[in-house]
Formats: structure tokens, C-alpha cells, sequence
């Protein structure tokens, strides 16, 4: 038995914080590539943007920074995974070349 998933793919991280629909509330998205704060790549949202717009500021962010050729740009692979039922979401994140990879139901991992 390995300690590690058979198959993966990057994660963008996003949670809600603050009280709801108030000023202030974000959406804070981070890309984690290691533990060093250079690795992660974060970005905030206003509440009425939604999840969604964070996973992708995030994703603008780390491709601004590491990809600015646009060659092998990332992006959001596919529909976000609730962590907790709706404060926290997991949204899987990478080159295009990525999304054969991604299952399309559950039966198929």
C-alpha cells in the first residue's frame, strides 16, 4: 500500500472568510507548490465574486508569475469539491494536457 494517491492532479484551495455578504467577506484561493511562502500563490475575491473567481485569480496569479510565456498556461480543470458544504472548496488546477486525467463520475477512479 503506497502513502501517496495511484493519480493526482494540482489543487487550488478556496475558503470563505468573514461574516456572510458583509464588507469585508473574500473568497481566499491558494495554489500550494511547497511549503515555502514563494511556493503559494494566493489570491482574494470579494464575496459577491464567488469560489469560482478565486480559483482563477489564483490561477492568473501563479501564471503571471511562473508561466509568462503562456506556453503550458494553467487553468481550472473541472467542477469544485466541497470540503465542508459550502465554506471550503478544492478545485483541480493545471496545464490542459491534465484533463483526460480527471475522471467523469466517481465509478471510473
Amino acid at each position: 500500500m503506497s502513502s501517496h494517491p495511484a493519480h493526482y492532479v494540482p489543487g487550488c484551495s478556496v475558503e470563505y472568510r468573514g461574516p456572510t455578504d458583509t464588507k469585508g467577506a473574500v473568497w481566499a484561493a491558494v495554489i500550494k507548490r511547497g511549503r515555502d511562502r514563494a511556493d503559494q500563490y494566493r489570491a482574494n475575491v470579494s464575496f459577491a465574486a464567488g469560489p469560482d473567481a478565486a480559483a482563477r485569480a489564483a490561477v492568473d496569479r501563479f501564471n503571471a508569475e511562473l508561466i509568462p510565456d503562456g506556453l503550458g498556461r494553467w487553468q481550472v480543470l473541472g467542477a469544485a469539491l466541497s470540503i465542508d458544504g459550502g465554506d471550503r472548496y478544492a478545485y483541480p488546477v493545471g496545464p490542459a494536457n491534465l484533463c483526460p486525467v480527471l475522471p467523469l463520475t466517481a465509478s471510473e477512479v
